[in-house]
């Protein structure tokens, strides 16, 4: 049953697996921005798509912070999370 079932492991590497997937998404998207940008307007964009990747990070955050104080559970916050995401 579960018991004989160590979930840790896999759940450390599909991990890992999952950051790489993002990073991967966010050097091409990166790429894609400096390749498709004017010259000038390089570092405005740039600076753009990483504060609106922060703001989403922070907005994250704060959300799960106030689905916690109004009495959720990790395990629900979590899940709702996930669906937005």
């Amino acid at each position: 049953g579960i018991r004989f079932f160590d979930p840790f492991p896999y759940i450390a590497v599909f991990t890992v697996v999952r950051s790489i997937g993002s990073s991967v998404q966010w050097i091409n998207s990166s790429l894609l921005l400096q390749t498709y940008s004017q010259p000038d307007m390089l570092g405005r964009v740039l600076a753009v798509d990483y504060a609106l990747a922060l703001l989403g990070e922070s907005i994250a955050a704060m959300m799960s912070g106030l689905l916690q104080d109004k009495g959720m559970s990790s395990r629900e916050v979590s899940g709702i999370l996930s669906y937005i995401a």
